[in-house]
């Protein structure tokens, strides 16, 4: 295994993970309400040093909502990496965007940042 492999998906659980997942659970509110969704919108917030968060139910969302935002349209381009979810994808193609792919770079799995011109 190459020395800089960064493992996709994996997920991170060093916490109170699985105290608030029975909580939420036990509170009959997991995924659409309820008093962690209201935690999470705040802190995160908070955190960007807004007024206001909002929590989507997944990354298409998030990126289709981020790319509406930034008032991207039909006929409009926007630069994705080849190496990446379908999502980010479809979010493009929702606002009747194009999503033009670029490679990712052999050792990082980033954007290859010196092909972004030529696209």
């Amino acid at each position: 295994m190459h020395k800089n492999f960064i493992p996709v998906c994996e997920p991170l659980l060093v916490g109170n993970e699985l105290v608030y997942i029975t909580d939420a659970v036990s509170s009959g509110w997991i995924s659409s309400s309820g008093a962690y969704l209201q935690k999470f919108e705040d802190a995160f917030a908070e955190y960007c040093g807004v007024r206001f968060g909002i929590g989507v139910c997944n990354g298409t969302v998030a990126l289709h909502l981020a790319l509406r935002a930034l008032d991207i349209k039909e006929g409009d381009e926007v630069i994705i990496p080849n190496f990446t979810m379908i999502a980010s994808a479809f979010a493009v193609c929702y606002t009747g965007a194009k999503p033009v792919f670029v490679d990712a770079e052999k050792d990082t799995w980033n954007i290859d940042t010196k092909k972004l011109k030529k696209k």
